[in-house]
């Protein structure tokens, strides 16, 4: 028969911060705010309409016409060289996500008929978009990245993305030594892999948040042939990302991995409690 001690519920150690949620809106710097087409497909337009006509059998073929515009929301060398160090040095720890949005109306999904594409001078790639806005972008080599552009059929300035960086791991499967990766690929990336000029788009990872429709969460281990049991206890400052403004947030909890509790110890989130997993960021003061 296996033994299930149970311990009181201890706070964990203070944390010099918290935060609720990432999302690092990047409607400042990737506004759509589309260019003119291409410097080469200008030429090339302007040398068709300049060409003699070759025979009188020749027939004129239609103008073909586009409501993309190339333009950027920002330069997609910069996105693309982020995602690739995410997907190559992140270890599996985390899902990127995008959200297309209204720079007005940040709750308000993309019109119907919205559109986002990869453009260069070769290619066309259709990025598809779902109901509410949310889509995945590729990566590629640095040179074909360079000349990528990210456009779109809205009007300039309208819309904005918000880039946001989720947990891969299941809740039922996080435990502390899963923490204390996240935390210290996470700062890595950060302060050793990423160029100082992509900072700015990964934050300072403190640890994991977890958020529950009831506030049950508990650790579990393997300790002196016993089975011990520790309760987490509800954090009130931290409020759970994409929790509208006029609306309480679920109960959330939270782990840095400077906890002194064993890498085996796994988290058991509430049975039905749709459990989801946060990152936690560190919350920098105003100098």
């Amino acid at each position: 028969m296996r033994v299930l001690a149970s311990m009181a519920s201890v706070p964990a150690p203070r944390r010099r911060a918290s935060a609720s949620f990432l999302a690092m809106a990047l409607a400042t710097a990737m506004t759509a705010g589309f260019g003119a087409p291409s410097a080469r497909a200008a030429e090339s337009s302007a040398e068709a309409a300049s060409a003699p006509t070759s025979t009188a059998t020749a027939t004129a073929l239609p103008t073909v016409q586009t409501d993309m515009k190339r333009g950027t929301f920002m330069p997609y060398k910069t996105l693309n060289e982020i995602l690739s160090k995410l997907r190559t040095e992140g270890e599996g720890l985390f899902v990127t996500r995008f959200q297309l949005h209204d720079l007005k109306e940040r709750d308000k999904p993309p019109a119907a008929g919205t559109k986002l594409a990869l453009m260069s001078d070769e290619e066309y790639i259709p990025i598809p978009i779902d109901e509410k806005g949310r889509f995945d972008l590729p990566t590629f080599s640095e040179a074909k990245a360079k000349g990528m552009e990210l456009g779109s059929n809205t009007p300039p300035k309208s819309m904005g993305i918000q880039l946001s960086i989720d947990i891969a791991t299941p809740p039922e499967q996080l435990d502390m030594n899963t923490v204390r990766r996240i935390v210290t690929v996470g700062q890595r990336l950060r302060g050793e892999l990423l160029p100082w000029y992509l900072r700015w788009l990964f934050p300072q990872i403190d640890g994991v948040i977890m958020c529950s429709d009831q506030p049950q969460w508990a650790l579990e281990w393997p300790e002196g042939g016993q089975r011990l049991r520790l309760d987490l206890p509800v954090d009130p400052k931290i409020r759970e990302s994409g929790t509208p403004k006029d609306q309480p947030s679920r109960p959330c909890t939270a782990l840095t991995g400077q906890e002194q509790w064993p890498d085996g110890a796994r988290l058991m989130p509430p049975a039905g409690g749709n459990t989801k997993l946060w990152v936690l960021l560190r919350k920098t003061r105003p100098s």
